[in-house]
């Protein structure tokens, strides 16, 4: 049940994303609004899904550094 949850969330975020950067007014004043848009996209789905990246990376880092 929390994995539709998750699933869910993602979904809705994610529509909201496309929507907002549907908007004529994204793209007004030298594109400045959806660049700033596109960098809070970023920061905001590195924190999103960082439940599924993170752990990855964690244990890849480790494995990697044993080597060395």
């Amino acid at each position: 049940m929390a994995m539709n949850e998750i699933a869910r969330i993602l979904l809705e975020q994610y529509q909201f994303d496309v929507s907002v950067m549907s908007q004529p007014w994204m793209y007004w004043w030298l594109l400045l609004p959806i660049t700033a848009y596109v960098a809070f996209f970023l920061v905001k789905w590195a924190m999103l899904t960082a439940p599924l990246w993170l752990p990855i990376a964690l244990v890849l880092g480790a494995k990697i550094s044993r080597e060395n």
